[in-house]
């Protein structure tokens, strides 16, 4: 399969063009098209964030990012193809990495999807983890926020990102095959992307292929790459600062995919397989030679000769593999009043390697199955609805020196229904969810080499029970502006490494300890959300109160470990021998914040300009104890958008102000304000029934700023990247 994978330039964003929707025949009829075809009384279309801005928008938290807006969007990681979007950030750990923050929460409490089941990666474990969905290959992306979440569980409450790549066909192609081809090339960095997809198959019988190859050297930056004022306060003297770039932060991507469907009048099936592999760097500063020589492998020999090379924080090398197989299933309309019949099933095997200076460390490894089963039924046109299942059984290790969290299996079954009501103007909706999971970790206790620590006991398993319920009201005065207002009560069960980890991680530069003592979490919002929206004139405003009973987080105790010598140690001697102590604990935490927008267009017989000013910010902060700020906060964000559009030109100027974060987190060191300014441009050349073809280019950081990314752990060793200009092409057939 890699053959035509690697020969291939291109991707297909928008494979399908919409034309060809209303010529499907009964075996070409999908999901999306059975949905569509409901009365006028369900809930309005979510927002369509660039096909057509003039849509009315039911949840003004959801949005389904597609067509023109997401290729321009598109990036290397998931966080830099969202972080344009209204209350979602990027939690950057080099290049390599991007993983999704929702209104400051990331992690365990949002859910990435691909096609409807989990990536079942480790990003959720470590910040330094990569999200395991590549987005070039995304048709569309949804995110989802507020009640409609109740469905993925737990490990949803935050947010739910759902990447749709169509990899299991459900339409065959109009001319028996079409696609699309893609290439780019970035000068930060001398990155490029080169991918394709390819749909075949007739009548009954369809077939999608696909496959990228991504590289890019070490990523150029304003300034220096540690930040001066963490130097400073550590007196870490030890660490090499470079200038202009980062050293460790070149990476190389190959993934490729196929999917086959039977698609029947009333009903389809299909499976795909894919694989991705990932080799990235960690930007951790670079280590200057002096008298004592940085150790940081407890097994390899020690030298006495300072000059030896010794493994440091310098070249740690992240390996991530993940085959990846799912199977969907649906029989629309089996009887009256039931809309949709649905299973999917995914199985995931994932691991990846840590490798510091060219020794393999800690290997992670990942097993999962997940399950949906769902029934959409339709009782009258007023009253609709969905009834399901979900189960999920992983099995999760950790083996090398770095063994912080042991071989543990983890379950979790949920049951869970969604319904609507419309009467009249109003819309009422409400949800319910129940959940058992069990954590059983495969060791009965955990020790450290030296004294350190005590050793901790730990039980056979840990049980943990869950009940989440949702509900809003949503009133459309015109026919053109709706309110809604929603009431979420959610529950989460703590994660893995929140019980059990236990040890080291020097990717993060963190010594990192659980808490076996822990509980659910309980998340309550209230989220109210205005939507007007016009031909020439549309706005959209949130705002939120979650107050979250037992919030679970990893608190910077002050204190520190030093690696060479095992120990714990209040101050930090030297910086580059040491890291912090991190700890998982729980405390009452609120969050407050809003997402605003206001766009106004001018048609003229060119095209359309329009104005866009938006803004958006967060505010975490614990309610017990100092009543200090939850770390990791994103800071207050506001700008505008210049944009010119027709049927052949697109062309935007965003700019972006972001404060300072000064409400940083205990013992964190706060981030300065920064100005970001982007343009993108692209061109549409339309080559008749052969396809068309489109030239594009974008410019980021165009100040050459420098940006230290609060929400990123490595924000001290990594800010993002300065000037960099993107051109492509890309064709569709």
């Amino acid at each position: 399969m890699y053959a035509c994978i690697f020969l291939a330039i291109g991707i297909a964003n928008q494979a399908f063009p919409a034309e060809n929707a209303s010529k499907k025949n009964d075996s070409e009829r999908t999901a999306s098209d059975y949905a569509q075809s409901k009365p006028n009384v369900e809930l309005k279309p979510i927002t369509i964030i660039g096909d057509n801005p003039t849509l009315p928008a039911a949840d003004t938290k959801s949005t389904v990012l597609k067509g023109r807006a997401l290729h321009i969007q598109q990036n290397d990681t998931l966080g830099r193809t969202l972080e344009r979007e209204l209350g979602v950030s990027n939690a950057s750990f080099g290049p390599g990495v991007g993983v999704p923050v929702i209104r400051g929460l990331t992690g365990s409490r949002v859910r990435t999807l691909q096609n409807g089941i989990g990536s079942h990666d480790a990003a959720s474990l470590s910040p330094d983890h990569a999200v395991a969905i590549e987005p070039l290959f995304a048709e569309q992306i949804r995110v989802l926020r507020g009640p409609e979440t109740i469905r993925y569980g737990g490990n949803a409450i935050g947010g739910v990102v759902d990447v749709i790549d169509n990899r299991i066909p459900e339409r065959a192609p109009k001319n028996q095959i079409d696609g699309a081809v893609d290439n780019r090339y970035d000068t930060n960095g001398n990155g490029t992307n080169s991918a394709i997809k390819l749909n075949l198959g007739k009548n009954s019988l369809a077939l999608s292929l696909g496959g990228l190859f991504r590289q890019r050297n070490d990523i150029r930056t304003p300034g220096k790459a540690i930040n001066e004022a963490f130097l400073q306060q550590f007196d870490a003297n030890e660490f090499q600062n470079s200038t202009g770039k980062i050293p460790n932060t070149d990476s190389q991507v190959t993934s490729g995919f196929a999917g086959i469907s039977w698609l029947g009048t009333h009903a389809m099936a299909g499976m795909s397989i894919s694989h991705i592999t990932n080799h990235y760097g960690v930007p951790s500063g670079t280590h200057g030679e002096h008298e004592h020589a940085v150790e940081l492998n407890p097994v390899l020999p020690r030298s006495s000769d300072s000059s030896s090379s010794q493994p440091s924080l310098s070249n740690i090398r992240l390996n991530m593999h993940q085959s990846r197989y799912d199977f969907k299933t649906e029989w629309y309309e089996p009887i009256r009043g039931i809309e949709r019949i649905i299973f999917r099933y995914g199985l995931v095997d994932y691991q990846h390697r840590e490798i510091e200076s060219s020794q393999p460390f800690t290997l992670f490894k990942n097993n999962a199955g997940e399950g949906r089963f769902e029934i959409d039924h339709k009782l009258s046109q007023q009253f609709t609805g969905t009834l399901g299942a979900q189960w999920i059984s992983r099995d999760f290790s950790a083996s090398g020196v770095e063994t912080y969290v042991p071989k543990t299996k983890q379950q979790s079954l949920g049951f869970y229904t969604t319904h609507k009501y419309t009467w009249n103007d109003w819309i009422f909706s409400a949800g319910m969810r129940g959940e058992l999971s069990s954590v059983n970790p495969k060791i009965a206790q955990q020790r450290l080499d030296g004294n350190a620590l005590p050793p901790v006991n730990l039980p056979n398993d840990f049980h943990y029970q869950a009940i989440s319920a949702s509900t809003a009201a949503q009133w459309n005065p015109f026919k053109d502006m709706s309110v809604l207002l929603s009431l979420n009560r959610g529950k989460r069960s703590p994660d893995i490494q929140e019980l059990l980890a236990l040890g080291p991680h020097l990717a993060t530069r963190s010594f990192d300890i659980g808490n076996i003592e822990l509980g659910n979490e309980t998340t309550n919002m209230i989220d109210l959300s205005l939507n007007w929206q016009t031909r020439y004139f549309s706005t959209r405003v949130n705002g939120y109160y979650n107050h979250i009973n037992n919030f679970i987080y990893q608190r910077n105790t002050g204190s520190f470990y030093e690696i060479d010598s095992e120990e714990i140690h209040q101050s930090c001697v030297d910086a580059a021998e040491c890291v912090n102590i991190l700890a998982y604990d729980q405390r009452n935490a609120v969050f407050t914040g809003y997402e605003a927008e206001i766009k106004t267009m001018y048609p003229v017989p060119q095209g359309d300009f329009s104005m866009t000013v938006f803004s958006d910010y967060t505010r975490g902060r614990f309610t017990q104890g100092n009543r200090d700020s939850v770390p990791r906060m994103p800071p207050l964000r506001y700008g505008f958008e210049l944009g010119f559009s027709n049927n052949v030109w697109n062309a935007a100027l965003r700019y972006t102000r972001g404060e300072a974060q000064n409400h940083p987190g205990e013992n964190e060191i706060r981030t300065h304000s920064y100005h970001l300014l982007t343009a993108n441009l692209d061109y549409q050349l339309k080559m008749g029934r052969w396809g068309d073809l489109w030239l594009f280019a974008k410019a980021s950081n165009l100040l050459n700023d420098e940006i230290r990314n609060s929400v990123s752990f490595l924000r001290n060793f990594a800010p993002e990247p300065g000037r960099s200009f993107i051109f492509g092409v890309r064709a569709t057939f």
